[in-house]
């Protein structure tokens, strides 16, 4: 009967344990990783330059919890690499109250920032 008991014991002394290093992993986990606004921010960010070091790691913490910020990552980048492919396009977005100087400017500005 005691061996029953203590194994008993045990087992809930380790589902104890587990829950208070889980607990732990998580608070840990949430201090290192952004909340989805930021996320947000450092993802556009990265698409002009480099993050931190200390930013990356937390962006891919988020990132591997997050789908929504990962579908975020996928439409931008893909909204980014469609703007570079075809530069010509973007008079058909740029509303036409822009003067043809602007809308040139804007078309050269992205051609040299794909090169």
């Amino acid at each position: 009967m005691t061996n029953g008991l203590e194994a008993l014991c045990l087992r809930r002394y380790t589902q104890e344990t587990e829950m208070e290093l889980l607990k732990r992993v998580v608070t840990v986990l949430r201090t290192l990783s952004p909340n989805c606004r930021e996320a947000g921010r450092l993802q556009s960010e990265a698409l002009d330059h480099s993050l931190s070091r200390g930013q990356r790691l937390g962006l891919r913490l988020h990132l591997l919890l997050c789908k929504w910020c990962r579908r975020y990552g996928k439409q931008i980048r893909f909204l980014r690499q469609a703007v570079h492919e075809r530069p010509e396009k973007v008079n058909d977005a740029v509303p036409q109250k822009l003067s043809a100087e602007t809308r040139e400017r804007l078309k050269q500005s992205l051609r040299d920032q794909s090169k």
